[in-house]
């Protein structure tokens, strides 16, 4: 089969995209013929689009779409439009936390769409609630992740370097995570923070550990995917703290290298995480209950959560995940 995936696509910064690059990858190896074909641009380069994708699409078999909220809908308008016209098999992958409001707002919009698919996939037990609240069909098939057994390491110690790895961008609530870790660093002075990643709140989250006086901060910049692996090597104990989430990769990373992950109780996070069983979960924009649970796991060094947490990522791995995606293609497995 020949498969076009449509997004919003920026090559090596995870995310949709890095879900993208890891599907294309395992159809390719699995003998089909899979290409990415990039909504985003300028806008004069968007006026455009339209004529060239659809001049792109008469050659595949399936148009697989990845979108999400607000401006990251635009790919789901372009490929369904076009995948009705060119009468191609059309397959919609909705990504992120924000859905529920989208649509709560859009309800016509979402539903004009959504109903003109051949199938819809939704990431996560949270996401399958707002389908099922609007009454749209889907199937729930999860985030691939990319196994690297060599990327492992069983900490001997918990030691108090954390690590966040998500972009710069008021969604991700890293502020939250620098106040937290204010409070740890009164307790454990040789405590130490890596920032990985960036965005339109760079400047401000290093003048704001700058202003805390916080010691041991270290903000990397802008790693490729490739590299983060190594990065989470460096640390023990993953923190991320997003305000709305459904199913971010950053966790399952973590989880696969032998990190404690503690995050925020949003969207479609504990679904992924049982509090207390696989990772520590607090309330959203309560730096003071995160410093309560990075405190906690450094007295109680809790290698069960961690050594449960590695057993689980397992179930994403594309052999598991694959006989669904193929269903929805209407191929055979």
């Amino acid at each position: 089969m020949k498969v076009l995936l449509i997004c919003n696509y920026r090559p090596g910064v995870g995310g949709i995209s890095g879900q993208v690059e890891l599907l294309q990858m395992h159809l390719c190896a699995e003998g089909h013929a899979a290409e990415i074909f990039s909504t985003k641009g300028t806008l004069l380069w968007r006026l455009g689009m339209l004529g060239r994708l659809w001049r792109e699409a008469k050659h595949y078999d399936v148009l697989h779409v990845h979108c999400c909220s607000g401006w990251g809908f635009m790919p789901a308008t372009v490929g369904i439009t076009i995948g009705r016209h060119l009468k191609k098999r059309t397959v919609l992958t909705y990504h992120g936390g924000g859905g529920e409001r989208f649509f709560d707002r859009y309800p016509r919009l979402v539903r004009h769409y959504l109903t003109r698919t051949d199938a819809n996939i939704v990431l996560s037990g949270f996401l399958a609630k707002v389908f099922d609240k609007h009454d749209l069909p889907y199937a729930v098939i999860p985030n691939i992740i990319e196994l690297d057994e060599q990327g492992f390491r069983r900490r001997e110690r918990l030691r108090p370097h954390f690590i966040c790895t998500r972009a710069h961008e008021p969604l991700y609530n890293i502020p939250c995570i620098l106040r937290a870790f204010r409070l740890v660093q009164v307790k454990h002075p040789e405590a130490a923070l890596t920032l990985v990643g960036d965005g339109s709140q760079h400047a401000v989250l290093v003048a704001m550990a700058r202003d805390m006086n916080l010691r041991n901060v270290i903000f990397t910049g802008r790693v490729d995917n490739s590299e983060i692996y190594r990065q989470l090597d460096k640390a023990d104990i993953l923190l991320s703290a997003p305000r709305v989430d459904n199913m971010p990769v950053s966790l399952l990373e973590a989880m696969n290298a032998g990190l404690l992950v503690i995050s925020s109780r949003v969207g479609g996070v504990p679904y992924m995480i049982e509090d207390g069983v696989t990772g520590l979960l607090f309330e959203s924009d309560n730096a003071d209950q995160l410093a309560e649970r990075m405190l906690w796991a450094i007295t109680h060094q809790p290698y069960d959560i961690v050594a449960n947490a590695h057993a689980q990522v397992y179930k994403y791995r594309w052999e598991y995940i694959k006989k669904q995606l193929y269903t929805a293609y209407g191929i055979p497995a």
